[in-house]
This record gives structure tokens, C-alpha cells and sequence, in this order.
């Protein structure tokens, strides 16, 4: 008995060994670009966690700040997915880049904002003036957003035209007498002496939305591993909101900014639960805010060609995430 116990041990053990026994899943490299935006936070931290590992992802985070650049390595095959705000994505796919929206990342509530000399009263005090803002980016599809909904145009103003990183900067250093940003540079451009929010997202909810771009051909091959991505979001920013101080400390670093920066920044924005985007799906949300701002991106030159919503945005992969999952 002891003999043929020892022998059922030295087996157990053999199998342990030569890998018979249950070994970690081989994890699929999936790439990511986009601007630094703190909304894009729990990226990092599912990271970290090992979030995105569970769901057999190896995500590898590409630093390419200009759309123009992720635009064209998707079109060159070379990028799997990207987050960005939807005026974004009407330019891409206004210029054929072969991607689809899946789910919506946040929604901007205060982090996006026109910050203004003391003397700027109203958009109206804007006419004739210089305003700083990144062209072809969020910072000027919000301020032409305002001056659509308030009937004005941006070709009476002066626009100062940089790099989204560098607007802040500018808008201290010259006369321009406003600023078209987003956080954490809204607190940068607050600091120059008398300047204040004149209008932010918080008053014009629902325009300002980040949503997950990915590159169609890999929504139509491998749809699972899509799926994957989502739920590992999804779990990133549930465990944000049940740890938000461990949170702060890890997606901080990854920022420039201290925890308690980063949790001050992120006030200013809406991460949307996964139930919540269900409703949003079918209730056509993402393609009102679409064709809004395709509409006002046409007549302001700014596009040659009307993209089309449906064909932009998928709203059903988001119903199937958790079918099958493990």
C-alpha cells in the first residue's frame, strides 16, 4: 500500500511538472491610443489590477497624441483601438478610417471648458477676439457647438491654433482672451490671474462623449475578444468607484498629478455603468450627439462628407458582452 501511495504521488507530481495540470492562458496583445484625458484613467488601472490579464488581454498602451496619427495607423492595420470623444470620431470616419464605436467610456461634466479674461462677459464678448483651441479637436467641437446653439460663427473670431497640450500654455503667455480645453489644463489656464469658467460641459451635457473605437475588421474577426476589452473596462471602473483612494494613487502617477489632483479632476466628468449603456444603445443617444456634430462640422468646412451614424456606432456587441464569458 505505502509502494503503490508513493507511486500515485511520483505521478501527481510528474503531471504538476510537465504542465499537465491547468496552465495560464495565453494572453492575445491588444494596442490602445489616445490623448491624455483623466476620463481614460481606469485603463491604467485595470491594467495594474490585472483586469484586462483575466480576460486573456495583454494591453499595450501606444503613445500617439494626434488623431491625424491614429487615424492613420488604423487605416494602415497597425491599430486595434482607441479612445476618444465622438467629434473625433465623425472626422475619422468622414475620412473612411475603417473603425466602429462600441461603448461609451465618459461623459464630460464640467471637464471640458471655455476659460476667459475677466473682461469676457458672454460668448457674444467673443466676436472679433482670440481664442485659443487645438483645430479639428474636442476644444473646437465644443466652442463651436456653443456658438452653433447660440447663433454665432467662428469665422468672426481669431482663432490661436496649437497642440491640445499646449493651449493652456498659450492662452497664459499671449493675449488671447480665451482658451478652449479640457482637464487637467482647465486648472492650468484658471491660474492666470483673474480668469474663470465663463461656460463648461456641466451646462451642455450629452455633446462631449468618449467612446471605445475599434478597428472593424477585428469587431468582425474576433468579436469575443472585443467583448473581453469591454467587460475588463467595465470591471476597471467598477472597482474605481468601490476603491476610488487605491485607485487615485495608482492612475495619479500615470497623469503627473497627485491622487488627490486626479480625484478632483475626475469630479468633473461621468464614467457610464454598463446597464446604464444598454439604455443608451437603444435609445439612440450616441447618434443624436453624432449627427449634431456632424452637422455642424459640415457646414463649418470642417468635413467634406456627412458620415453615417449607424454605420459608426455598434450598439449591439454591448448587449452580448456578457453571453458566454467566464
Amino acid at each position: 500500500m505505502k509502494k503503490e501511495a508513493s507511486f500515485i504521488i511520483g505521478i501527481f507530481l510528474v503531471l504538476v511538472v510537465s504542465g499537465c495540470v491547468q496552465q495560464p492562458k495565453k494572453l492575445t496583445k491588444v494596442n490602445i491610443a489616445f490623448q491624455s484625458w483623466v476620463g481614460y484613467g481606469p485603463f491604467y488601472l485595470g491594467q495594474e489590477k490585472g483586469f484586462f490579464k483575466d480576460e486573456g488581454i495583454d494591453l499595450i498602451f501606444v503613445d500617439e497624441q494626434s488623431d491625424g496619427g491614429r487615424r492613420d495607423a488604423f487605416k494602415a492595420g497597425m491599430l486595434d483601438c482607441e479612445a476618444g470623444t465622438i467629434d473625433l470620431l465623425v472626422s475619422k470616419k468622414s475620412q473612411d478610417t475603417p473603425i466602429v464605436a462600441v461603448l461609451e467610456i465618459d461623459r464630460s461634466f464640467g471637464g471640458d471648458a471655455v476659460v476667459v479674461n475677466k473682461e469676457i462677459k458672454n460668448l457674444e464678448d467673443l466676436i472679433g477676439k482670440k481664442i485659443v483651441f487645438s483645430r479639428d479637436n474636442v476644444g473646437e467641437a465644443f466652442i463651436a457647438y456653443l456658438f452653433y446653439k447660440n447663433g454665432l460663427s467662428l469665422k468672426d473670431i481669431t482663432i490661436v491654433s496649437c497642440s491640445p497640450e499646449d493651449v493652456a500654455s498659450s492662452f497664459l503667455n499671449e493675449d488671447a482672451v480665451a482658451v478652449v480645453t479640457w482637464e487637467p489644463w482647465v486648472s492650468k489656464a484658471l491660474s492666470k490671474p483673474g480668469a474663470y469658467i465663463l461656460i463648461s460641459s456641466k451646462e451642455a451635457p450629452g455633446i462631449i462623449i468618449d467612446t471605445l473605437n475599434v478597428r472593424e475588421q477585428l469587431v468582425k474577426n474576433n468579436p469575443e475578444l472585443v467583448k473581453a476589452l469591454m467587460r475588463a473596462w467595465f470591471r476597471s471602473v467598477g472597482y474605481y468607484k468601490k476603491h476610488p483612494e487605491e485607485a487615485n494613487r495608482i492612475i495619479a502617477k500615470y497623469f503627473n498629478i497627485s491622487p488627490e489632483a486626479y480625484s478632483r479632476s475626475v469630479n468633473s466628468l461621468r464614467w457610464t455603468e454598463y446597464k446604464e449603456q444598454i439604455n443608451f444603445g437603444k435609445s439612440g443617444k450616441w447618434q443624436e450627439a453624432f449627427d449634431i456634430i456632424t452637422k455642424i462640422k459640415f457646414e463649418n468646412g470642417r468635413i467634406t462628407k456627412k458620415p453615417e451614424a449607424n454605420s459608426s456606432i455598434n450598439t449591439m456587441l454591448i448587449q452580448q458582452i456578457y453571453e458566454n464569458s467566464q
